[in-house]
């Protein structure tokens, strides 16, 4: 039997779910940043590991008026991790555009040690969503025009077979205005940060595949003469949050051992190991523990067969 993953929140959107997913050949992070005309782009590869870049310019525009750019950006990745974050900011005719993706994998073996040959596993996990956007303008010109945007995009695949994407969207107009929309397989959700329980169908003795992967973009125009505008993705992150339990498939709970090629103990919670800026880190650690307060959704979806969808409080 080809595994599948077997949960999503939003059932009735199971094909964008389904989409095709090309991951790169092997963990890695891209970070392009351009601030007016000053350019920094670095990749890396292999896990665990972490990228920096900044860039940045000031000086005199055409009209004799002072104007700034600047654009910074990190990620990290680790076994069961992934995190990236990215400022910009302009002043009067300043402008950045910025991008970073980052991708990190790994091979899930699961044994039974209850003494049974059937190899038919169905394993309970969760996976944790934090992080945050903020956007701010100050005496920009343009009114309710969009001066900038900033999104992301999260995914977690398992087994090469079932993507499940989370996204935002933030945009930022000339008046100062902020819109953020976030969304699950393509359909709007409020709280996007949260902690989500998944179940898989696995087979076990069977090498598994684990994805996660991040995308972000990020653009920031004119501001305007005097006009000060500034968006940041605030460490968005995807955490594996350990196992819960694996059953059979009548549902009874069964004795099992999990390995990995990283050799990660993938029954326990992820945690993001020592990163060059404490500070930022630390805030995020603490979002995530909050999360793990907050309310868990849970749906079941076999291959033709969804079942309704439900809450866990």
């Amino acid at each position: 039997m080809k595994p599948l993953l077997l949960a999503a929140l939003f059932w009735a959107v199971v094909p964008q779910a389904q989409a095709q997913f090309n991951p790169p050949a092997g963990p890695e992070q891209t970070i392009d940043l351009h601030a007016g005309n000053a350019t920094d782009s670095r990749s890396s590869h292999g896990s665990p590991g972490w990228l920096n870049a900044s860039a940045s310019e000031h000086g005199i525009d055409a009209s004799g008026n002072a104007f700034s750019s600047s654009a910074s950006a990190s990620t990290r990745i680790g076994p069961g991790y992934l995190s990236g974050s990215l400022a910009t900011s302009v002043t009067g005719s300043g402008s950045s555009t910025s991008t970073l993706t980052a991708y990190q994998t790994d091979a899930l073996t699961f044994t039974r040690k209850d003494g049974s040959f059937d190899p038919e596993l169905i394993v309970h996990y969760n996976i944790v969503i934090a992080g945050g956007t903020s956007a701010s303008m100050s005496g920009g010109d343009g009114g309710t025009t969009q001066a900038g945007s900033l999104d992301w995009t999260l995914v977690h695949q398992l087994d090469g077979f079932y993507t499940t994407a989370w996204q935002s969207t933030t945009t930022l107009a000339h008046d100062g205005s902020v819109v953020t929309d976030t969304q699950w397989n393509s359909s709007p959700i409020n709280g996007v940060y949260a902690v989500y329980s998944f179940s898989a169908a696995i087979s076990a003795g069977y090498a598994t595949d684990m994805d996660f992967y991040l995308e972000m973009n990020s653009h920031l125009n004119a501001a305007g003469q005097g006009g000060t505008a500034s968006m940041a993705a605030n460490a968005p992150t995807i955490l594996w949050g350990g196992i819960s339990q694996v059953t059979d498939w009548n549902g009874n709970v069964i004795d099992y051992s999990v390995s990995s090629a990283s050799g990660f103990n993938y029954a326990l919670s992820a945690a993001l190991s020592p990163a060059p800026e404490p500070s930022t880190w630390a805030l995020l650690i603490a979002g995530v523990a909050a999360l793990g307060l907050r309310a868990r959704s849970i749906s079941r979806m076999r291959r033709g067969e969804v079942g309704p969808a439900s809450s866990i409080v």
